[in-house]
């Protein structure tokens, strides 16, 4: 099974169809609700990764279907913001989501993995989290602590048969993508060696390589098209 955080955001929501394909996928969401899929694969839960007691909740209903569980963590917030002038509500929000909530994340699945010997753990980071980008500074900051919670999950859990690997992300074709300015988007192509967004498909594609492989622990694999 496949758990995704984040099935009704921007990445999220477009990467499930595929991950369907690959297994049965339990999506969750939280303040904007899934649109209708008729996939008999998918189903939904909703769940405030912001809250323990929550997710505790989650294992304990979902017990029972948690057979060989890849996690799959793309939820996320974003605030833009210069280090000057950082807003630490919006800053807090942000390191509860994108760092706090994957590590409760993993703290509540791993006892199922371990019992198991068997699990995926999948933390998404970006090119903020490995170059840095200007007026991202909590942004950034998040995405590369994920780098480093997945090299001691990586280390802690492999004798468990489970892995702990960071897909950093590039630019896609994707309606976060569309919703950009003209001129963003066109700084962002200017980017990427070939000039072309990629297809969601590759994120799923690396996904099921992680899946397959037993021996691929603590890497940082980049579906970015070479982007810098």
């Amino acid at each position: 099974m496949i758990v995704l955080t984040g099935a009704s955001g921007a990445i999220g929501s477009e990467i499930i169809g595929h991950l369907a394909k690959v297994d049965v996928v339990l999506g969750i969401y939280h303040s904007t609700p899934p649109r209708t899929d008729t996939n008999d694969r998918v189903r939904y839960v909703r769940v405030d990764l912001e809250d323990p007691r929550a997710i505790t909740s989650f294992v304990k209903t979902e017990r029972a279907a948690l057979k060989k569980v890849t996690l799959v963590h793309a939820a996320v917030s974003k605030v833009d913001m210069l280090v000057a002038h950082v807003d630490l509500d919006a800053w807090d929000q942000m390191m509860r989501i994108n760092l706090r909530a994957n590590v409760l994340m993993d703290q509540a699945l791993l006892p199922c993995m371990m019992r198991q010997r068997w699990g995926r753990i999948i933390h998404f980071s970006s090119l903020g989290g490995t170059q840095g980008r200007p007026g991202t500074i909590a942004y950034s900051t998040c995405k590369a602590g994920l780098i480093g919670i997945s090299n001691v999950l990586a280390q802690e859990y492999a004798r468990f048969h489970i892995t702990s690997n960071i897909i950093v992300l590039g630019y896609f074709e994707s309606r976060l993508f569309r919703a950009l300015q003209q001129r963003e988007q066109q700084r962002l192509l200017a980017s990427i060696p070939s000039k072309t967004l990629g297809d969601v498909s590759n994120i799923a594609n690396a996904i099921s390589f992680l899946m397959q492989s037993d021996y691929v622990n603590g890497s940082t694999i980049h579906v970015d098209g070479g982007a810098r």
